[in-house]
């Protein structure tokens, strides 16, 4: 949010005391077609991949090719490591030859001028499938990944899906095996996103009502998580991806719900007196850091992840609120309008004495990457509107991101570091770490109302060191 938003939510709040399982058991409500491109981008010096097509062992399926060719290539080209070549007679050639040779002729490939040869093929048995990938450098003629799948589905539906994740699962893999850091890709992850539309509370009135959604990263398979007919806000992930925290005023109070993807159950973690909001989970998911005004003045608690043992982390006469932690787990940033407009404040998970991140401008939504060396942040203080900004973790070398967007708020990094998503005007939007390559994930057509406040959920791929 940006401060104007940020400072009405909370006096308001304040006045009134004070392998993922999503998608097997969410109902899809909104099937998104394609992403917008919006500006061109990303590294330069990508890896020229060829993709073969999908071999099927069992007939051929012209739209379950088409559906694993075009997710293939949207993956790797995301990724910003990877170039898809555009397919051609020549490499569909070369790939029957291969398989009738049963091997893999590297020297035919280099003159195709591939770096990188990814193939895999089908076995579909009705109600269950395999489905094996291969990722090999051809230059260094060797394998890179190799990776098998077994499916289920009950519908063709389903086994498309299916597919799709599979190859999310390969592409972050082979995202990892490039990554200097050892940290897989992004493309089987989520975003949890608020959308707003007026409709009929749960007290029969219209207002603008406020529900918690998620998607594919790629903004496909949109489904609702809340039911509150109500103000439900700030999704915050889980670590290992199966809970979001949420801020809601269901009860007419603002509390913090969690929200169990596993079971579909949804739970109360803090209700304390006042206003409980803004969660945030420790990157180990022991605790979580939020705001509460339990004491009077909202400020920076931490709480276990069961809701109890609350720790005062902040003390001040201001508001305090956004918090979110470091990756290593020891440091807090937060908001806080003590000095005037809301700057971000930097404290360790202990408590302390907050340290200054920003001093320009209103600044809010902070969030730290999980490489540790860059925090992302929405700020005015180019002047003419908010931007989505990055700096170094001490504040220094601040880039805005969305230079000419303006409108823009709300960043949350991706798990691989690589990639930021964000508001813009009531939509959606990724990028990359640097700005370039926008992209659209939402828009009236694919789910109405106005869309806000996304975060990115985590890897199901564990960081190789």
């Amino acid at each position: 949010m940006r401060l104007r938003k940020y400072k009405r939510n909370l006096l308001a709040a304040t006045a009134l005391i004070g392998w993922m399982c999503a998608e097997t058991l969410l109902p899809a409500i909104a099937q998104a077609q394609e992403t917008i491109q919006v500006t061109p981008g990303g590294f330069q010096n990508r890896k020229k991949v060829a993709i073969a097509e999908l071999d099927l062992a069992r007939g051929g399926d012209p739209q379950l090719q088409a559906e694993y060719q075009k997710t293939m290539a949207y993956d790797l080209d995301f990724s910003d490591l990877f170039e898809p070549m555009p397919n051609n007679a020549q490499m569909a050639s070369q790939h029957a030859k291969d398989r009738q040779m049963r091997a893999i002729d590297y020297r035919a490939w280099q003159n195709l001028t591939a770096d990188i040869l990814v193939k895999a093929e089908f076995e579909d048995y009705g109600d269950k499938g395999l489905i094996r990938f291969w990722g090999d450098d051809v230059y260094g003629e060797e394998s890179l990944v190799a990776l098998e799948f077994q499916l289920a589905y009950d519908s063709r539906d389903r086994k498309i899906r299916e597919v799709r994740r599979a190859v999310h699962n390969f592409t972050d893999a082979l995202v990892q095996k490039y990554d200097p850091e050892g940290f897989p890709g992004c493309a089987q992850t989520y975003i949890a996103f608020v959308n707003a539309q007026w409709k009929t509370d749960r007290n029969g009135k219209q207002k603008k009502v406020r529900e918690i959604f998620i998607m594919d990263y790629d903004g496909r398979n949109i489904r609702q998580i809340t039911q509150d007919r109500d103000l439900a806000i700030s999704p915050a992930w889980a670590p290992d991806g199966r809970m979001l925290a949420y801020t809601t005023y269901r009860t007419g109070n603002a509390d913090v719900y969690v929200y169990n993807l596993n079971t579909g159950k949804i739970s109360v973690l803090a209700a304390f007196p006042g206003m409980n909001a803004a969660p945030s989970w420790s990157p180990d998911g022991s605790q979580l850091a939020l705001t509460l005004s339990r004491d009077g003045n909202p400020e920076i608690y931490r709480i276990r992840n069961n809701g109890s043992s609350p720790v005062r982390i902040t003390s001040s006469r201001s508001v305090e609120t956004s918090p979110t932690w470091t990756p290593d787990g020891s440091q807090i940033l937060f908001i806080s309008d003590r000095l005037g407009a809301p700057k971000i404040y930097r404290v360790s998970a202990n408590g302390g004495n907050p340290s200054a991140l920003t001093t320009r401008g209103h600044n809010d939504d902070p969030d730290v990457s999980p490489r540790g060396d860059r925090v992302v942040y929405t700020s005015n203080q180019g002047g003419g509107g908010f931007d989505v900004w990055v700096s170094d973790l001490n504040g220094g070398n601040a880039v805005n991101l969305t230079s000419g967007l303006s409108g823009c708020e709300h960043p949350s990094w991706a798990p691989d570091g690589r990639h930021i998503v964000f508001a813009h005007r009531g939509q959606i939007m990724v990028m990359d770490a640097d700005g370039t390559d926008k992209r659209r994930l939402t828009d009236a057509s694919r789910i109405p109302g106005e869309n806000e406040s996304p975060a990115w959920g985590p890897s199901g791929l564990t960081r190789k060191r």
